[in-house]
């Protein structure tokens, strides 16, 4: 070989040996310079709401060259995030590129904006490991100021406002109350297809189909819409409060579904009411052609406050044969639980049918005026009344049963003379 080319080779081989050797201390670490290094490398879940209270698992890791002891964590509160129960983990080692979990509480407060928030963790530990010349060696403490990094998103918090009614004051029977409920979103988020649902009962029904929900759509943070329903209420409700639940449903921005359970409070006010008790005729058979037939009716107060001003009235029915000259009659002031008896007076048509009539009653009052009660009451009742028979005489008929008489006895007579 050249000696040339010899020269060259010894060359190249000389510069790569002075390269590795220049860099190899780089890859090789002296044992003065290997270290712990305690660090948080996840925690599990990062994602919160506004009021939550969750455990959190956090990942310890040591991602240095020597083993960690005595390892200390220290949770450190904030004003939107706090730790609840035990806020200090001890772990006892982490040998090199070793993990292990801690688990820990945090809450977040209800009034916390969306955002992203740190929670402080104070960490400390000592280096653990063997020296040639002096065997185990641990070092005094390291300190490092870690933290965890938490997303806060608000919800949407769907609660109830104002409420009116239409009447304002409702009073059993009424039909057709409408109810406005304001629905307001009192979160930190927007709350899509919102829907609210009266949960009815026998005391209050929907008026008619779907009368017991609403349909809101969208609320933003802070908005409010009315919710509007219809309802029919029992006629033999109780004056009191009542309290008839609601379910407002609705979603988040994300599409997870919630639902919200509030109520509506509403007023029945005090109100008269009335039924028939009894009622009969005099006479107690009526026929056809009848006249002068006294209508005895008796009526009491089963509602919740006095009636003033009663009075008993007939209605006039198409179908009915009846000619009444006393049509009305006045009961007066009856207080709940009082009866009284209202007498009206009556012609049965001389063509009327053997058969059952339903004749209407009117019941006619005030409410109880001491109360501030000025509304007038009206209510319809039907009794039935039956004609029992044809009237027993018809036109002429006298008249000619007088003739035929007197014929049968002219007959007889000359019979008896001819003998």
């Amino acid at each position: 070989m050249d000696n040339k080319v010899i020269l060259k080779l010894l060359c190249v081989f000389g510069i790569a040996f002075f390269i590795v050797s220049s860099l190899l201390p780089l890859f090789i670490p002296q044992a003065d310079a290997a270290f712990a290094s305690v660090t948080i490398t996840d925690a599990r879940p990062t994602e919160l709401h506004p009021g939550d209270t969750k455990e959190v698992t956090v990942t310890v890791k040591n991602n240095g060259g020597r083993d960690a002891k005595d390892i200390r964590l220290a949770f450190q509160g904030t004003d939107n995030l706090s730790v609840i129960g035990p806020t200090v983990a001890q772990i006892n080692t982490l040998i090199s590129w070793q993990s292990k979990d801690v688990v820990i509480t945090v809450h977040v407060k209800e009034e916390a904006q969306n955002g992203i928030y740190s929670l402080p963790v104070a960490c400390s530990w000592r280096d653990f490991y063997l020296d040639p010349a002096k065997g185990y060696v641990t070092t005094n403490k390291t300190k490092e100021q870690l933290g965890i990094s938490f997303n806060v998103i608000g919800t949407g918090v769907l609660n109830i406002g104002d409420i009116t009614t239409d009447p304002a004051d409702i009073k059993p029977g009424d039909d057709n109350v409408k109810l406005t409920v304001d629905i307001e979103n009192s979160g930190e988020a927007a709350a899509k297809d919102v829907e609210a649902k009266l949960l009815c009962n026998a005391e209050f029904k929907p008026s008619w189909s779907g009368t017991d929900r609403s349909y809101i759509g969208r609320l933003n943070s802070g908005d409010s819409k009315e919710a509007t329903f219809y309802v029919d209420v029992s006629d033999n409700i109780e004056s009191n409060t009542y309290t008839i639940p609601m379910r407002i449903s609705y979603k988040d921005t994300r599409g997870g579904e919630y639902e919200a359970m509030r109520s509506v409070e509403i007023l029945v006010e005090p109100k008269p009411d009335f039924v028939i008790v009894s009622f009969h005729t005099e006479p107690e058979s009526i026929s056809a052609g009848d006249n002068a037939v006294k209508l005895h009716v008796k009526v009491k107060n089963v509602g919740s406050e006095k009636a003033q001003s009663v009075s008993v009235r007939i209605t006039d029915e198409a179908d009915v044969p009846f000619d009444y000259e006393v049509k009305s009659d006045y009961a007066g002031t009856l207080k709940v639980g009082d009866a009284r008896e209202a007498i009206l007076e009556f012609d049965v048509k001389k063509k009327a049918e053997p058969k059952v009539y339903s004749q209407g009653i009117e019941i006619r009052c005030t409410g109880d005026r001491d109360l501030g009660d000025d509304n007038v009451y009206i209510f319809d009742k039907q009794i039935l009344l039956e004609v029992t028979s044809g009237s027993s005489s018809v036109p002429g008929f006298e008249v000619l049963f007088v003739i035929l008489a007197f014929v049968f006895a002219f007959v007889i007579v000359r019979r008896r003379i001819g003998v």
